[in-house]
């Protein structure tokens, strides 16, 4: 009775065998892929761009701008600007904001009228090479440094519960919920801290959390 139920036993079992073989369409699914992406850190300020004119005025030099009205909460005396000019195009100079004025007015630019606020930026050392009435593109500096973190805009990913990261833990995807700010040319900036064992990644046909995935070795980290 052992031998008979044993011979049955191998037989069931090469029977599934031999049925996986006969079915082609039956497979194992293979992990969903993905790839660690190049996450940016770097010093970043805020900053206010605007075009002004060179003054002089004895051995000194200023260039007057005109901050529009929704920026001009933002500059405060003593504030350095980085200013440049097609005119002189291999040299930057350094800035000061000098004087702030008190009445708001209304500057005319090509066919836009706005509403400005007039600023003087004095030119820390000026030389022979300004000219009285040279243009000048001023990078008024609104805040301290800061460190940011910088993702490429196709790791952020959205649905109904707001913006979110694919992150890589132990070989396994997980969706992360996260907070974003600047748009810049480098990407996304990332405000939520993320874990030190973390990399964001980016998945192809992810269908829950956890799941292991297939890392891509063509990747920059």
């Amino acid at each position: 009775m052992e031998n008979k139920k044993a011979v049955r036993a191998v037989l069931i079992c090469g029977a599934a065998a031999a049925a996986l073989i006969a079915a082609p369409n039956i497979f194992i699914k293979e992990p969903p892929t993905a790839a660690i992406v190049n996450v940016s850190r770097f010093e970043y300020s805020d900053s206010v761009s605007i075009t002004g004119t060179i003054l002089k005025s004895g051995d000194n030099a200023f260039v007057q701008v005109f901050v529009p009205e929704q920026d001009i909460s933002r500059v405060e005396l003593g504030q350095t600007a980085e200013i440049t000019g097609d005119a002189f195009p291999e040299k930057m100079y350094a800035g000061t904001v000098d004087e702030i004025a008190d009445t708001a007015i209304r500057v005319q630019s090509g066919n836009v009228s706005q509403t400005a606020v007039e600023v003087t930026v004095k030119i820390d050392e000026t030389d022979d090479i300004l000219k009285q009435g040279y243009t000048a593109s001023v990078k008024l500096i609104t805040s301290e440094p800061s460190m940011m973190t910088v993702v490429p805009y196709e790791a952020v990913n959205q649905d109904n519960g707001g913006e979110f990261v694919y992150v890589l833990r132990d070989g396994r995807a997980y969706k992360r919920y996260v907070t974003t700010g600047r748009e810049l040319s480098e990407g996304l900036e990332l405000k939520t801290t993320l874990a030190e064992n973390e990399d964001i990644i980016t998945v192809d046909e992810l269908s829950e959390n956890g799941v292991t995935v297939q890392i891509l070795d063509n990747y920059d980290k």
